[in-house]
């Protein structure tokens, strides 16, 4: 058995009916489905509620109750959200969003000020939010605590270029702060002015400042497996690794793992104990690692949110969501949740569903 934790409630509040809030959910309505399924298979009559910006965007009416929301960039966002908080007194709100999560954690205190009300909120230290917007200084950040990671530089870092153009025979450009695979290209040295200039013209804009070779990164291609490790921690001791559940990638699509076949955890497991750690994970954090011929493991991405490849081990039978709600609750939690079986392969699939416009 896993330890358990008595549940907390604000003094002087009543308990109200168990609630989960998934906020931005957007096309993950996988994920509500499965904290749902989470309380009944705990035998608690809980709820999901789903925050959205967008009435109409295909999870806003999909769990037990909508919160519309301003966009996380509104002035009114903070006062919305802790207002949801105050009425709802929720056990647990996790984000989806990268942006969204930039917001709480980095540019507001907003995070801190829901554990203040005795929310968990998932997720890393400031620092490691930070990088994982910020592909420069994740490469730093990991470089620092000893994890290999391929060599990034700027669009504009002409001199490093060149450097690894002449030890690789391709090299990956991709927006310096974008989200998934924005930006992506893998071209070789000749044709490497094209894809940077191609990827300033795309790049998001961060600030005030216009877009330049500053918001583009390059890097050698990493050679080995591609593979997408969920590293579990534990909501209450940040920095305790909890598990590590692992897919190899057998197809992309849209920057997402679109298929993948589940993979044994232990050759990833150090590198994912020295994240663990270092960033003071709480929850789950999705992170893209390479492994060659000889058991060399690098990461080139770090999400610390539920990623597009989660589902893929919670079909084999891993359980994020009922170990965490278990864990929000105080309940008694159980190792076989967050295991899973090997050589599983699942695929992506299309659906959709009516959002507005019938009674």
């Amino acid at each position: 058995m896993i330890r358990t934790r008595s549940a907390r409630h604000p003094a002087g509040k009543e308990t109200a009916q168990p609630t989960v809030v998934i906020a931005s959910a957007g096309r993950r309505l996988y994920l509500i489905d499965w904290f749902r399924a989470a309380f009944s298979a705990l035998g608690v009559e809980g709820r999901v509620v789903v925050t959205e910006a967008d009435p109409t965007s295909s999870s806003a009416t999909y769990g037990d109750a909508a919160w519309s929301m301003p966009t996380y960039d509104d002035p009114a966002y903070a006062a919305s959200l802790l207002s949801l908080v105050d009425e709802l007194q929720p056990l647990l709100l996790v984000s989806v969003n990268d942006y969204e999560l930039m917001h709480l954690h980095v540019h507001t205190d907003l995070a801190e000020q829901l554990r203040a009300r005795d929310v968990l909120v998932p997720g890393v230290d400031r620092r490691w939010q930070r990088g994982s917007a910020d592909k420069l200084l994740m490469m730093q950040l990991l470089q620092e605590i000893g994890v290999q990671t391929p060599m990034t530089v700027t669009g504009r870092d002409t001199s490093g270029i060149a450097s690894m153009a002449a030890q690789t025979g391709e090299l990956v450009v991709k927006h310096r702060f974008g989200s998934g695979s924005s930006g992506l290209a893998v071209v070789s040295a000749s044709g490497i002015d094209e894809a940077i200039a191609a990827a300033v013209r795309s790049a998001p804009r961060t600030s005030r400042v216009a877009v330049s070779e500053d918001d583009v990164i390059v890097q050698p291609r990493v050679r080995g497996q591609e593979y997408g490790v969920d590293i579990v921690g534990d909501l209450h001791e940040p920095g305790e690794l909890s598990a590590v559940l692992a897919r190899r990638k057998l197809r992309m699509r849209a920057g997402e793992t679109d298929k993948a076949i589940t993979a044994a955890a232990e050759p990833f497991r150090h590198v994912a104990e020295l994240l663990a750690r270092s960033s003071r994970l709480s929850g789950l954090i999705d992170v893209d690692m390479f492994l060659d011929d000889v058991g060399t493991v690098s990461v080139i991405d770090v999400n610390p949110r539920f990623g597009g490849g989660y589902p893929f081990v919670h079909l084999a039978g891993a359980d994020v969501p009922r170990d965490q709600l278990a864990s929000a609750l105080g309940l008694p939690r159980e190792n076989s949740w967050l295991a899973y079986r090997e050589g599983v392969t699942a695929a992506k699939y299309e659906s959709v569903r009516v959002t507005e416009g019938v009674a």
